[in-house]
């Protein structure tokens, strides 16, 4: 559990809090041109939650790095009714032709149906236009998503039970039962298996690696992709530190990933939310090589207000760092990323 890790305060550059998405931020994905959507409003899974929790409101932000300057915007889901039924948990892109852009969103339904929703984004209207559902019996505990096409994806499920002790039990006894799953043509299969908690995953910029965070394992995990879009596993990279979400820079293809240097802490922060807990946002450079270098780029033990970090969105020599239940963090950084 990294009880007894030391965890040193530095910053890659000037950072500030800034206002709009106030509960938090989970996931974190971008456009080639510098907007980055945000979903917000997650209620953690998990035993003696904080109150605060009750009040969160499930919602999409719309972030544009080409004006920071005007923060994060709330984007309207069309129809309207779809809210009523909505907490978007991973998130993914898919741009097509002329600027399209398709938003995949796993849905944790209230009515306890996982589900991936995909919608187009109309810029103009700043909405996200429904276009379809998926579901299917192998996406049953669905934490983050990756698009591959115009309605294809690799997801992962973080745990392989669904039942609320069994889930902790599967937890607490560390069981390796989670695993990734490819979805095309109305079907699905399981691609990779033997996580621990699979959680972000995401693909290169070339398509020809994906990459899974195992957040109990604090290793992402590399895998070809193969022509019939199964997984062949590569390496590990073994990051010590909790990890949640990979963001692939679309340049580089480097890593950042977001994740939690004491997870002992993060767990007490959901049942005390005003608890600080450690935040961590590393990088990762040549990962689809097995001499991959990590930096890490920012770290906190709490004292900054940035508590659970759970992504680092970078572009134009900005990181936008997101939380479990807080305000977004923006840093500005001379060197890339």
């Amino acid at each position: 559990m990294r009880v007894f890790q030391h965890v040193s305060n530095h910053v890659p550059g000037p950072c500030r809090f800034f206002e709009g998405v106030e509960q938090g931020s989970e996931d974190i994905v971008l456009t080639s041109s510098g907007l980055a959507f945000i979903s917000s409003g997650l209620t953690p899974r998990g035993f003696n939650l904080d109150p605060v929790y009750s009040s969160f409101v499930p919602r999409i932000f719309v972030f544009d790095f080409q004006n920071p300057s005007n923060g994060a915007k709330k984007v309207n889901i069309v129809p309207r009714s779809l809210e009523e039924d909505f907490v978007p948990h991973g998130l993914s892109v898919h741009e097509y032709d002329l600027g399209g852009v398709r938003l995949f969103v796993v849905n944790h339904a209230k009515g306890h149906e996982e589900r991936v929703e995909i919608f187009r984004f109309d810029a103009a209207s700043n909405s996200l236009n429904y276009i379809r559902s998926v579901t299917h019996p192998l996406l049953y505990s669905l934490n983050d998503i990756v698009a591959i096409g115009p309605e294809s994806f690799y997801a992962t499920n973080d745990k392989y039970s669904t039942g609320f002790y069994s889930r902790n039990v599967e937890t607490w006894l560390l069981l390796p039962w989670s695993n990734v799953v490819y979805y095309g043509d109305g079907e699905a299969t399981i691609v990779a298996d033997g996580f621990r908690t699979a959680n972000g995953i995401n693909l290169s910029p070339d398509g020809n690696f994906v990459y899974v965070a195992d957040s109990n394992t604090g290793v992402v995990s590399v895998y070809h992709r193969q022509e019939d879009d199964t997984l062949r596993r590569s390496h590990d990279i073994s990051l010590h530190t909790t990890v949640d979400n990979v963001f692939v820079d679309a340049k580089s293809g480097n890593l950042s990933v977001g994740a939690h240097p004491k997870p002992i802490q993060l767990a007490e922060h959901f049942q005390n939310a005003s608890r600080p807990c450690g935040s961590q946002v590393l990088r990762v450079e040549n990962p689809a090589e097995k001499d991959a270098r990590i930096t890490e780029v920012y770290s906190d033990d709490g004292r900054s207000g940035l508590w659970g970090s759970t992504v680092g969105c970078y572009h134009n020599k900005q990181l936008l760092i997101g939380t479990v239940n807080h305000k977004l963090m923006l840093c500005t950084i001379d060197v890339p990323l």
